[in-house]
């Protein structure tokens, strides 16, 4: 399976619910910005991880990926998913977008992309 393109649910003054949906085990491809948040739920009962692979370098280090743990039964609310960190850089297939990867069961992982 390749990475799932995810698309980015706008968040209005009206209200907005999330669509949410499982990954797949190849992770996804999602839009960056700094109004870009990834919320992902762990519906189950073992530990998870979801990790946003950065793209960025500082003085020629590679600067490391955020990786935040999900507990079973948790939701978080991550970001903002800032481009110049996690974006691919121009000229690249992927540009202005990241790629997150997730352990766990796939089955009890719920994700969305939201903006304002």
């Amino acid at each position: 399976m390749a990475r799932q393109s995810v698309t980015t649910q706008k968040i209005t003054r009206a209200g907005t619910i999330p669509t949410a949906a499982s990954p797949n085990v190849d992770g996804d491809i999602i839009d960056t910005g700094a109004s870009v948040f990834l919320l992902v739920s762990n519906t189950g009962g073992s530990l998870a991880q979801v990790t946003v692979q950065s793209q960025a370098t500082f003085d020629g280090l590679a600067v490391e990926d955020l990786v935040v743990p999900l507990a079973g039964g948790v939701t978080r609310a991550i970001g903002p998913i800032h481009t110049g960190t996690f974006g691919f850089p121009d000229g690249n297939a992927n540009a202005g977008r990241a790629f997150v990867d997730y352990t766990g069961t796939p089955a009890d992982i719920k994700r969305s992309v939201l903006s304002y």
